[in-house]
């Protein structure tokens, strides 16, 4: 399998501590099987380093680039993996766990599943402040999916320690333009 990882950092080597705390799965490495997807993030990204920089009035080059790594599955056999097959009740639990907690919050090294966008973070956020209902209701719940649209979600996956990163195989990595 091959998968992708946009960024704004050059590095040789994945050190999952490096990674932010608040995201979808927690504090970790991701990559996803959608090129544009890894691509667009790291454009982004960028974008938003550029205008940090703007306000602070900073002028430097920030690249985005985009890696390539393959994953061979079989390996993952050997690890303990969470799969979300779709984004229902249990995955919107998962990520809002994950987002609003700085540490870790399950012992999983590989988590697969939607990627929660930009539309799903200001969603997340509403449902957060109750604004959907009570937390965790299946009417809140429920409300949630609709809104973000699932389906349109692209997958990604989580290497939420160092033994599970290892097993990615770097294969190349490119400046984006």
């Amino acid at each position: 399998m091959i998968l992708y990882h946009g960024t704004t950092h050059d590095f040789t080597t994945i050190d999952v501590t490096r990674g932010k705390p608040f995201k979808d799965f927690g504090k970790g490495f991701y990559a996803t099987e959608v090129y544009e997807h890894a691509r667009n993030l790291a454009l982004r990204n960028r974008d938003i380093e550029l205008r940090r920089l703007a306000r602070r009035s900073i002028s430097r080059k920030v690249i985005p680039w985009l890696y390539t790594f393959e994953l061979d599955e079989i390996k993952l056999n050997n690890l303990n993996v969470k799969r979300f097959d779709d984004a229902n009740k249990e995955w919107v639990q998962f990520i809002v766990l994950n987002r609003t907690n700085e540490t870790p919050q399950h012992d999983y090294d590989v988590v697969i599943g939607a990627t929660a966008n930009d539309v799903t973070s200001r969603t997340a956020q509403l449902y957060m402040a109750g604004e959907f209902g009570e937390i965790d209701s299946d009417e809140a719940i429920n409300f949630f999916l609709r809104r973000i649209h699932p389906e349109h979600l692209p997958c990604q996956f989580f290497f939420g320690t160092q033994r599970a990163a290892n097993l990615l195989v770097f294969k190349e990595r490119s400046v984006l333009q």
